[in-house]
């Protein structure tokens, strides 16, 4: 099972700053049974952090790490099939959970 830092490395790994220019969001993330931690996108940088965050614009609920990944992979089908399976859940802004596509690619 994966570590809350191993997971900030993969999100880092993944993070298209030219793809997060002009988004500036705080999303909470949460994954059953493993950690809490929000991302905070500004200016073209990342920063995640293991905590709650009291105001985020978005908040994932991810049934396991693997749907947190397929969605953060950029593979905008299999982020589809995840929210359509109900293995995420959402409340806030959806149209800042669709702009995650760009935000994060797949490591090459």
């Amino acid at each position: 099972m994966a570590t809350f830092t191993d997971l900030k490395n993969q999100l880092e790994a993944s993070f298209n700053a030219e793809g997060a220019s002009g988004v500036e969001a705080t999303i909470q993330i949460n994954i059953e049974d493993l950690t809490n931690f929000y991302v905070d996108i500004s200016n073209g940088e990342l920063s995640v952090e293991e905590a709650d965050h009291e105001d985020p614009g978005l908040t994932l609920t991810f049934d396991s790490q693997e749907t947190m990944e397929k969605v953060f992979s950029g593979d905008q089908q299999a982020a589809m099939g995840a929210f359509m399976q109900g293995k995420v859940k959402f409340s806030g802004d959806m149209g800042l959970g669709q702009k995650l596509g760009s935000v994060f690619k797949a490591p090459e």
